[in-house]
């Protein structure tokens, strides 16, 4: 059984739990390894088509695992029963594909643990997702491979509501003990001080968190330090090539701009490594 250095790494961010969904399983392999690593008790390999599913399944026979992994024709999370399932995993699929089945199956993943990605595209888009819906981004992790990144990650549902509970809660408790009031308030209901910040500064936070991970900027991680640098020689290259025409029509001129707002987001990120 070889696993592709991609999906070993989404294996890699799974935390151990009873039962996990493998959605878009295509030859069981992640599956068979989270049950052969002692990762997972039990996994539901889903996939919306019959023939990666039956592929999935001889190989599970192969290697004698039907007593671990139970394969499920499904459109995403649709076959998967709520409570069934600690966590899902949807990875080797469209960004736009991952949010369909995030919300689609909203009810029953807000009760999750954990949820492991990693979209082949429209990575903004997935983690704006993730942000507005409440999930937080616990871990990320990126891999070059046959020259292509493949960026992933490990989110946690719901996470921001329940620590901003916990939160609130514990600070109640400590005012309730110490009787401390700011005018009249009690100190727990204050608002948080927080450093200023300019509003154009906190967009571009966000949006370059959205595009390239918080997590992996965090961490400096090294492998998106020559995304980077990839994606800067990309974005020059594409403008070089564009100021190069005599007279720019209004939507090449929107164009530069967009890469100039880029390439500046790319300059802010790369940053990170020379602090």
């Amino acid at each position: 059984m070889l696993l592709s250095d991609r999906m070993r790494a989404v294996v890699g961010l799974v935390q151990p739990c009873k039962s996990i969904a493998d959605i878009g399983c295509d030859h069981g392999y992640v599956a068979m390894e989270l049950v052969r690593s002692n990762i997972c008790r039990h996994v539901i390999a889903m996939d919306i088509n019959s023939g990666p599913l039956d592929r999935a399944k001889c190989n599970i026979a192969d290697y004698d695992m039907q007593d671990y992994i139970e394969t499920r024709l499904s459109d995403g999370a649709s076959a998967l029963e709520t409570g069934e399932a600690e966590g899902i995993i949807c990875a080797g699929m469209g960004g736009k594909l991952v949010i369909s089945i995030l919300e689609q199956g909203k009810q029953k993943i807000d009760e999750m643990k954990q949820v492991i990605l990693q979209p082949q595209s429209e990575l903004d888009e997935v983690r704006g997702y993730l942000r507005k819906s409440g999930y937080l981004i616990e871990r990320e992790d990126i891999i070059y491979e046959d020259g292509k990144f493949y960026p992933m990650m490990r989110a946690l549902p719901g996470a921001f509501g329940k620590l901003e509970r916990q939160i609130s809660g514990n600070l109640e408790q400590k005012c309730k003990k110490s009787g401390v009031h700011i005018n009249g308030i009690p100190a727990c209901r204050q608002p948080f001080q927080i450093s200023e910040i300019s509003k154009g500064e906190a967009q571009r936070l966000t949006r370059v968190q959205d595009t390239y991970g918080p997590c992996l900027l965090g961490m400096a991680h090294p492998i998106l330090k020559r995304y980077l640098l990839w994606q800067k020689a990309n974005f020059e290259n594409i403008r070089e090539n564009l100021l190069s025409q005599r007279q720019l029509t209004d939507r090449q001129q929107r164009r530069v701009e967009e890469l100039d707002e880029q390439l500046s987001d790319i300059v802010f990120c790369l940053y990170c490594y020379y602090k």
